[in-house]
């Protein structure tokens, strides 16, 4: 599944929908979790993955084709239709570059649901990055300067997400860490000046396109509005430069309903380079973005 979001993102950025560090991460925290009924099915040509779809029970559809094999979505929608309780709305979504995609959702009878929630990808070039600015005591730091220990990191995404819900915790991070093509070296912290963690962003490199993510990224409450998540993006940034990266790419909500991180991302020169088209059919109500 990563490897086809490699293949993908080299081929068409734009309708890239999960990345490769989402998949990772999101992989890793549901290989963890007890209560994560979700399930998924790949489709292959030969020994190539060409698609990859998760369902998320009641009614909730991800999905990536790849490019040169369109006609694979509709064996995805085929099973998802066949996995759904037949009660729920459905949902799923479509990269708004992506017509083909559209057309053939469109012609399951979903229709576009204008008020969802909704993900952007963002890129932007690793060619001049602003120098990080901190306040007086404050630090950046990566995971790899820690020896092992991983209480303040699980303590600082705790914190930082405990708004939103979060599955991290000193049992789930090592699976984390454990997770290709997770390094230590790019899990990036900022502590303040009596030595805590106060704000983090977890890199991945994707060496074969000479790209790095985030995911996830967070501010503990009581150190935000300091530019400390900035910080640490341009501190980040510069080092996925250093490993060899030319450009960078996040995923945020998209939406008017949370434009913080929106505008944090753009402020260090992200761009909105796709969006999905979040498609519902049946029920009223749209299915909520699945939590970290």
């Amino acid at each position: 599944m990563q490897t086809l979001a490699q293949e993908v993102f080299r081929l068409r950025p734009d309708v890239v929908d999960l990345t490769m560090g989402e998949l990772a991460y999101q992989g890793a925290m549901g290989s963890t979790d007890s209560t994560d009924e979700s399930s998924y099915r790949i489709w292959k040509r030969g020994r190539r993955v060409v698609a990859y779809a998760i369902f998320w029970p009641p009614g909730l559809l991800e999905w990536q084709v790849h490019p040169d094999h369109p006609e694979v979505l509709d064996e995805a929608l085929d099973w998802f239709e066949s996995v759904i309780d037949p009660t729920a709305e459905l949902n799923v979504q479509a990269r708004d570059g992506d017509h083909d995609a559209q057309r053939r959702v469109e012609q399951r009878g979903f229709v576009f649901n204008e008020t969802a929630p909704f993900m952007r990808l963002n890129m932007r070039s690793l060619d001049d990055i602003e120098e990080p600015r901190l306040p007086d005591g404050y630090r950046l730091r990566t995971m790899s300067e820690y020896d092992g220990d991983i209480t303040q990191r699980v303590a600082v995404h705790q914190s930082a997400w405990a708004e939103f819900g979060t599955r991290v915790s000193m049992e789930t991070y090592p699976v984390v860490m454990a997770t290709w093509p997770y390094r230590s070296d790019l899990d990036f912290l900022v502590e303040d000046n009596t030595g805590q963690c106060v704000a983090f962003a977890l890199g991945w490199y994707d060496e074969d396109n000479r790209v790095g993510e985030f995911e996830p990224v967070g501010t503990a409450p009581n150190a935000r509005r300091l530019g400390l998540g900035r910080a640490v993006n341009l501190f980040g940034l510069q080092r996925f430069r250093d490993a060899g990266a030319t450009r960078a790419i996040l995923a945020c909500r998209g939406d008017s309903g949370h434009t913080a991180p929106c505008l944090l991302y753009e402020s260090v020169g992200f761009s909105e380079i796709s969006r999905q088209r979040r498609c519902v059919r049946g029920g009223s109500s749209a299915t909520a973005l699945a939590s970290d």
